[in-house]
Order: structure tokens, then sequence, then C-alpha cells
């Protein structure tokens, strides 16, 4: 049974960079988290690869998005969201080349309608997939689950980055939101 006193953690490749939003408010099917480094720092440009349309950056012919942000003041970069790696298609059910995985480029840099670059960046990613009641017979003695491209991961990890859909806000320094990503995943 799942203990509605605890938040539930959301992607592990944001741990650290991206805080909830609200922590206090626990949901079992969704998460939101803001960007930010442990510094502090709020604003970040953002890099994809993908089609853009109405905004939002899509899956090519070639391969899925591949979203990163960099930090506007250290410069360090940090992936949104890979669309060959995040979300339960891509662990479990879809598989990419290694050309599609790798030869993404060039990541394009994202500006809005405003003509602005900077941004803060909320994430969302719902988990509607019982992991527990689907996998865990699935589950190794070290607590590995083997993915579609046969790499074993850690049964938690693979649940926070097993989401179902994500989607990814932007608000430029005016406080225009734009949705730039929305993806359903299993």
């Amino acid at each position: 049974m799942t203990n509605h006193n605890q938040l539930r953690p959301g992607p592990a490749y944001l741990e650290g960079i991206a805080l909830p939003e609200k922590p206090e408010a626990w949901v079992e099917e969704e998460w939101t988290g803001k960007l930010q480094t442990r510094e502090g720092h709020k604003k970040f440009y953002l890099f994809y690869y993908g089609e853009l349309m109405d905004d939002l950056i899509a899956t090519t012919e070639f391969a899925p998005q591949l979203i990163v942000a960099e930090n506007a003041v250290t410069g360090k970069r940090y992936v949104l969201f890979d669309g060959c790696k995040h979300g339960y298609d891509a662990m479990l059910c879809d598989t990419y080349t290694d050309e599609q995985r790798n030869n993404r480029t060039p990541l394009l840099p994202y500006v809005d309608d405003d003509g602005e670059d900077t941004f803060e960046i909320r994430i969302t990613v719902y988990y509607n997939v019982d992991w527990d009641e689907e996998f865990s017979d699935d589950v190794d003695e070290y607590g590995k689950i083997e993915l579609i491209n046969g790499e074993r991961c850690d049964f938690a990890e693979a649940k926070r980055n097993g989401f179902d859909a994500l989607s990814i806000t932007i608000v430029n320094t005016r406080g225009q939101e734009t949705e730039i990503a929305q993806e359903e995943l299993a």
C-alpha cells in the first residue's frame, strides 16, 4: 500500500536539479518539478533536437526529441527529456539504433514567440502504470529489471524514469508561459 504522507519522487535523472513544485501536496499519478540548480539558479537556455510544431518540440521521422537546458549562469547542461531513454515506451517497448541515440544534431536553440531565449522551466510527468503489479516478477535478486535495450536498471529508478506522459512548460522574463513538450509515452 502506498504511503500518502510521502511525496512521490520524480524522475531519477532530474534529482538535484528539479525541485518538487508543491512538496506539501502529494499526488499519486503526477509529479511536477521546477528546474533549479543547487546554487539556486532558475534561468536556463533551451536546446532541442526535434521538429517544432506550434511551439511544441515533436519527434522527427529519424528519432525522438532530445531537450536540454543550459544554466544561463554557469553554462552547465542538463537533459530534461531524451525520447530514446526516458519514459515507459523508450525503456520497455521501443528500440533505437546507435545512430538515432547519438546523432540527433544539431541541437537548436529555443526562442519563444516574444523573441526570448532564457526561461524558468517546469516539468510534469505522469505515472499511471502500476509498475509493482506489472513487473514485480521481472525484478531479479539484485533489485534490477531488464530494459528493452538489454541494460539492467534498478527497479526503483526504472519506476521513476518510466513515466507514461510528460509536459514541459517554460516561463519567459515577461511571465509568458509556453508548453514546449507534451508526450504520451506508454
